[in-house]
């Protein structure tokens, strides 16, 4: 079982001091914070752009047409709905795009990269979601069940969340918000479950 440790206030922490004394994540982390605090809006098509690929850069996110995915977001018009934390705006900002796999001429759903915009923008209310992370919930779920969910539903944003939140409070994370919550799952998801390439 990966040796799983029981997440603690402690535990979390721990692993948050790793991240933030990593100077790649860490800078990662403050150039983005930079970034989006400079341009907090998504009207302007330049902007956008500019968010966009830094965090494909920064995070690896694979956007392959990052011009269209910028004039999706700009139609969206997603300000008001990102202050309020809707959730729906994941899954409209993950599809619809028109930008299509190569191999299969489908498009291509980019949720990951949607929980990241999303976030930035509002850190309090999106959880992110990447490949690290869903290993660390199924790890934690056969372990000690602390919430009942399939695998398939953490791609589903609303119940992505409440997984997160399950996890918050099952283990009692009180003095953690979601933004430190998500470094620690990962963090720890990436010691425990080290993959041979990419990065979040």
């Amino acid at each position: 079982m990966n040796n799983l440790q029981t997440p603690t206030n402690k535990l979390l922490d721990e692993y948050i001091d790793k991240f933030n004394g990593d100077e790649r994540y860490y800078l990662a982390d403050q150039a983005i914070i930079n970034l989006f605090d400079a341009f907090p809006e998504n009207k302007y098509l330049e902007h956008i752009l500019l968010k966009i690929s830094v965090i494909n850069d920064l995070y690896s996110t694979n956007i392959l047409g990052t011009f269209n995915m910028a004039k999706h977001i700009q139609q969206l018009d997603i300000d008001n709905g990102l202050n309020q934390g809707d959730p729906h705006l994941v899954n409209k900002i993950s599809s619809g795009h028109g930008i299509v796999s190569k191999k299969n001429n489908k498009e291509i759903n980019f949720y990951s990269f949607a929980t990241k915009y999303c976030n930035w923008h509002n850190r309090d209310n999106y959880a992110i979601f990447d490949s690290f992370v869903k290993k660390v919930l199924m790890a934690y779920k056969r372990k000690d069940n602390f919430s009942a969910f399939v695998e398939t539903d953490l791609k589903d944003f609303i119940k992505f969340k409440q997984v997160v939140l399950d996890f918050k409070q099952f283990y009692n994370l009180t003095e953690h918000s979601l933004k430190q919550i998500d470094k620690f799952l990962w963090i720890y998801g990436k010691e425990k479950f080290p993959a041979n390439y990419g990065q979040k």
